[in-house]
């Protein structure tokens, strides 16, 4: 049965009373698990992003004080507006084979794609929840990364709510790199060259509300 008395909000509050909101990895969200990309029919490869909620923001941050008011009264079981993120990172393998003879490095045939998913309110009950998009099958056989399987050579995946970015701990993959600074460097390059791809990858419930979990209500917003 849920608790919802402020004496119990009031002592998971004190419980993180020397945290911080944003800082600390894995404190608000968490990666359940690695994202997948796999293909789920002729027109579409589907991309999962599996996350956890492990606490609220505010609880995180320290202040125990009591809502005064209705505008900063809030449930603590819930989080609002909450985006996900994904930038993705393929390789044209069909240009590779093509310019063989040419004198030029693997980077220099990496395509980004981004999109993103905003739910109205998530429940924080660390259950694994799942943001899914869609990525189309036709582009990836025309460039040459699905053959047999999803050759993916990255990704990347940011979680915010209300301006705030949560820090995360493998949210970053890229190939058998480990060093954070190689991966803050391809998150990067993911984020400065994925515009050029814009509308390309899509959130999935755009396409149909059948690739809606429960995680919680999506916005219905262009993307």
């Amino acid at each position: 049965m849920k608790k919802t008395c402020y004496h119990f909000l009031l002592l998971i509050t004190i419980l993180f009373a020397f945290s911080t909101s944003s800082a600390v990895e894995d404190q608000i969200v968490k990666m359940a698990n690695k994202v997948t990309v796999v293909k789920d029919s002729d027109m579409w490869l589907k991309v999962t992003v599996p996350f956890n909620m492990v606490a609220h923001p505010k609880l995180a941050g320290g202040s125990a004080s009591r809502p005064t008011s209705v505008d900063t009264a809030y449930n603590p079981e819930y989080l609002d507006n909450l985006k996900v993120k994904v930038y993705l990172c393929f390789s044209n393998e069909f240009k590779k084979k093509l310019l063989r003879s040419q004198n030029l490095t693997d980077a220099q045939y990496y395509q980004y794609y981004s999109s993103e998913v905003e739910f109205t309110t998530v429940e924080i009950d660390r259950a694994t929840k799942n943001a899914f998009f869609l990525f189309p099958t036709l582009v990836a056989e025309r460039d040459g990364f699905l053959t047999g399987y999803v050759n993916l050579i990255g990704y990347a995946v940011e979680i915010t709510s209300d301006g705030n970015t949560f820090e995360m701990s493998n949210s970053i993959f890229f190939e058998k790199y480990r060093d954070e600074e190689i991966l803050e460097k391809f998150k990067e390059q993911a984020k400065a060259n994925s515009e050029r791809n814009n509308g390309v990858l899509i959130p999935a419930h755009a396409v149909s509300i059948n690739y809606l979990d429960g995680t919680g209500p999506v916005k219905l917003t262009d993307n």
